[in-house]
């Protein structure tokens, strides 16, 4: 019957622990245990009303921290960088470094419209991108037409002026300052 007592493994008795009350009650193996105070917030039949802990509903349940879903407005799509500088690079192309603004702003924009469709929806610019790319197409084209007319008119003033085959004939010299100076 003593190993019926509750307490410690191998523990006879209550006496053998520390501070505990005496067990030489004779009615105390009848008796039922009852269970401690427990810690914590009292359940709904010990807590009055209107007290506690407010009930969550599990529709409106949000988990913490940033950027979590439930959580104010979604995150709005950013802009890709690299459209916004292929767009001002071409521009800016027309200007400074005609045909070579016009060679990085379309790599630009063929680099930010890769990463635009990769991203599939969290970053935009595709418009901006587009319009880098045509913009440094045309000046991409009308850089090689201004070479290809100055290698015609270069062609032309060559063959109008008869080549170099001819001799070049000495400058008649006119009696002057220096005729005089020769002359004395």
């Amino acid at each position: 019957m003593a190993e019926d007592l509750p307490g410690p493994p191998g523990s006879g008795s209550r006496d053998d622990r520390p501070g505990g009350p005496p067990t030489d009650r004779p009615d105390d193996s009848t008796r039922p245990i009852e269970p401690g105070p427990a810690y914590g917030p009292p359940d709904a039949s010990q807590q009055p009303r209107g007290y506690g802990p407010p009930t969550a509903d599990p529709r409106y349940a949000q988990q913490y921290g940033y950027g979590q879903p439930g959580y104010g407005y979604p995150p709005a799509p950013q802009t890709e960088a690299m459209a916004t500088a292929a767009l001002v690079v071409a521009i800016v192309g027309f200007f400074v470094c005609f045909p070579v603004g016009g060679i990085v702003a379309l790599i630009l924009a063929d680099n930010a419209i890769r990463n635009i469709e990769a991203s599939g929806g969290r970053l935009t610019g595709l418009e901006q991108a587009q319009a880098a790319r045509i913009i440094a197409i045309v000046e991409l084209v009308l850089a090689a037409i201004i070479v290809l007319l100055i290698v015609i008119a270069g062609a032309i003033a060559v063959s109008v002026s008869g080549g170099t085959d001819e001799p070049v004939q000495p400058v008649p010299t006119v009696p002057g300052i220096v005729g005089a100076a020769r002359l004395r």
